[in-house]
């Protein structure tokens, strides 16, 4: 089974990544596809801004069931998709009928809204995991159900903690998802529809483990539990192997600051920027093997205004991924009187 994930311009490309990540980690029959409009772009630039993505211009947009599914459509016909093919879009708009997914049963398309989940799960979850559960869901039900209207006479009007949960009081899909499973008498329709093992043991595999990352953070929260941090300057990225393998992906110049830090547990005043510039340097060169003038100027341009504005991406990156008590341990931030510094103990730090 191929299953094509795509995105809108809407859908910040962090989150798209992620969930592509966990999706395609998972073993089995189903095989998921990168987007290949997504192929081109590449996050390495540093003058580019992920807060451009996805910003408050789109913030209310509102698309139909039809305009969603046009867009998979669309993306079909461009790239000769076969039409036995799912296309998933991950899209950033609100929809008209403020669903969180949906599926059109004539042409294996569905979406996914990636917006607004803080509401329901607050600023804490990350939420690659609740759109994955969704994409899991909908290929389930797929092989379940051949129309909408099957799919309708099955849902449970009242929640159970069930992947059919209609979940009309939307406050109802943090016991869905939280419980990430089907009731007994959806479990008699899986078995009476003979699906492949293999299938259902990728599907329910992936949903342990969102389940598990849910109540793993939230007990990591309550018990002020941190976890180790494994940064990879080479691929530029931050992995949290403790909180469901979360992968935090930097710009080069981000990659070089966040190191330097981690390199000074007792911080760093930003006015003595220029004291650390060769060990910055150092680093930069390291992380992209360019050690020619311009990339000289580029690190030694680093200055107060532009730290302020490192240190704000990066740390949205991690409460991004993290959520805002997790990232506390890993964001550089300034208390007091004191410099900027990471928290985390260093014991926990793999580089």
């Amino acid at each position: 089974m191929n299953v094509h994930i795509i995105r809108d311009e809407h859908c910040p490309l962090a989150v798209y990544q992620n969930v592509f990540e966990k999706l395609s980690k998972s073993a089995g029959v189903i095989r998921f596809i990168k987007s290949m409009d997504d192929a081109l772009i590449t996050d390495d630039t540093d003058d580019m801004f992920d807060e451009k993505e996805g910003e408050s211009k789109n913030k209310y947009r509102f698309l139909s069931f039809s305009q969603l599914y046009d867009i998979c459509e669309n993306y079909r016909k461009k790239h000769s998709i076969d039409k036995n093919d799912h296309v998933f879009l991950l899209s950033g708009a609100n929809n008209y009928q403020n669903w969180f997914s949906n599926m059109d049963y004539q042409g294996n398309n569905y979406f996914v809204q990636v917006t607004e989940w803080e509401l329901f799960f607050g600023t804490e979850i990350e939420v690659s995991f609740l759109l994955c559960y969704h994409v899991m869901a909908w290929l389930l039900k797929r092989k379940l159900f051949s129309s909408e209207d099957e799919v309708m006479a099955a849902v449970h009007t009242k929640a159970k903690g069930c992947m059919m949960d209609f979940c009309q009081d939307k406050r109802d899909i943090t016991l869905k998802i939280r419980t990430a499973d089907v009731c007994p008498v959806c479990l008699n329709i899986i078995k009476s529809k003979d699906v492949p093992f293999n299938f259902l043991n990728q599907v329910f595999s992936l949903w342990e483990e969102i389940r598990k990352n849910i109540v793993f953070r939230e007990r990591a929260e309550f018990l002020n539990k941190m976890g180790r941090i494994i940064i990879n300057p080479s691929k530029k990225t931050l992995f949290f192997p403790e909180y469901g393998d979360i992968l935090v992906k930097l710009q080069p110049k981000e990659m070089a600051f966040y190191q330097l830090f981690i390199s000074e547990p007792n911080g760093i005043n930003l006015n003595s920027l220029r004291d650390h510039a060769k060990t910055l340097k150092h680093y930069y060169f390291i992380i992209t093997g360019n050690d020619d003038i311009s990339a000289t100027e580029n690190i030694y341009a680093i200055h107060d205004n532009v730290a302020s504005q490192l240190i704000s991406r990066i740390n949205k990156k991690l409460v991004d991924n993290l959520g805002e008590t997790l990232a506390s341990y890993y964001i550089i931030e300034r208390t007091m009187n004191e410099p900027h510094k990471i928290l985390i103990n260093r014991e926990y730090v793999n580089l």
